[in-house]
């Protein structure tokens, strides 16, 4: 399956049973912006304490899940044919964890974008993320957007966080293409009429304390003052190269505009994103196809668990589910 920056050409909404169906809406906007088709999948996850329920009702437990199917299904046709004013969709009702039977029906349907409505963590004020999503992110093979209730369908300021130090990378050519996989999805789902992609880059000088430490203290300054200016001029060229290449690779889109800031990406991004008022955050969770790449890496979830807006979570090609693999 291809996880690359070409448009989608099927996107699966997770749907639930709630009042406001954000996910739904967003993947309607942008299947049809995309001409992509749209399928719907909602989940029922069997209780852990199933047999107690069936020996108190004195129902079979099949029978319970098989009501609690189609009570799932009605209810979330019902949410459905009130947001969609009566366009038909193909909905199918899961039984598991919402995670795995959502990676399996992407597998089986050759879904190549995922658009969920991110879960509450239990007992805080926070919709980012909960085990559900997080399991989404780390490993479904296909971009996941988790969306808040309360955000706008098509984002008007997308940032699109990505990580230039190539040369430093366990697979240079494999985050050079994801960087470009995530500018790339940025400028997709950027749809509002002035809609903008901001491209951010976190970065550090971080010889600076060393040569504080080695130079004589009359000319520490000016050389600790050359150094980071020679590192964040060859940012810049990185930067102004690494865009010069994604538009013509992308061509026509929502404007792009280049960001840089100093410091530590889970700093960066979290601080970035509050200042810009970002309406979605768009960054690539694992930077490896092999098995080392199999999980989000620790500075993509600690990113991910410090945002108050939405995410867009890219993965490069190549990348195969460890759920899909055997």
């Amino acid at each position: 399956m291809t996880t690359g920056p070409g448009k989608p050409r099927k996107i699966l909404a997770v749907a639930d049973a709630s009042e406001v169906q954000i996910a739904l809406q967003s993947a309607l906007t942008l299947a049809d912006t995309l001409g992509a088709s749209l399928e719907v999948i909602a989940c029922v996850e069997p209780p852990h304490d199933l047999s107690i329920l069936s020996r108190l009702s004195g129902e079979d437990p099949g029978r319970l899940i098989e009501e609690a199917v189609e009570r799932t299904r009605e209810e979330v046709r019902a949410r459905l044919d009130a947001t969609m004013h009566d366009t038909p969709l193909d909905l199918s009702v899961a039984v598991g964890k919402a995670y795995l039977e959502i990676i399996r029906h992407v597998a089986r349907s050759e879904c190549d974008f995922v658009v969920k409505k991110a879960e509450p963590l239990s007992g805080i004020d926070r919709f980012l993320f909960a085990s559900t999503d997080q399991h989404l992110l780390r490993k479904c093979p296909c971009p996941v957007w988790l969306q808040t209730p309360t955000a706008s369908k098509s984002p008007r300021r997308v940032l699109a966080a990505v990580d230039l130090d190539v040369w430093d990378a366990a697979e240079p050519e494999t985050l050079a293409a994801l960087n470009r996989r995530v500018v790339a999805a940025a400028c997709m789902v950027a749809d509002a009429p002035d809609a903008e992609v901001i491209v951010l880059h976190a970065w550090e000088a971080i010889g600076q304390g060393m040569i504080w430490a080695f130079s004589g203290e009359s000319d520490a300054r000016i050389s600790a003052d050359r150094y980071v200016n020679e590192i964040l001029d060859a940012r810049h060229d990185a930067m102004n190269k690494f865009l010069a290449q994604v538009r013509t690779e992308i061509g026509q889109g929502p404007r792009l505009l280049s960001r840089l800031a100093r410091g530590a990406p889970e700093t960066v991004i979290h601080d970035q994103s509050r200042q810009l008022a970002a309406d979605l955050v768009v960054m690539g969770t694992v930077a490896r196809t092999g098995l080392s790449g199999v999980f989000i890496g620790n500075t993509a979830e600690n990113i991910i668990n410090s945002l108050e807006c939405p995410v867009l979570a890219v993965k490069p090609d190549g990348f195969v589910s460890p759920l899909l693999r055997g």
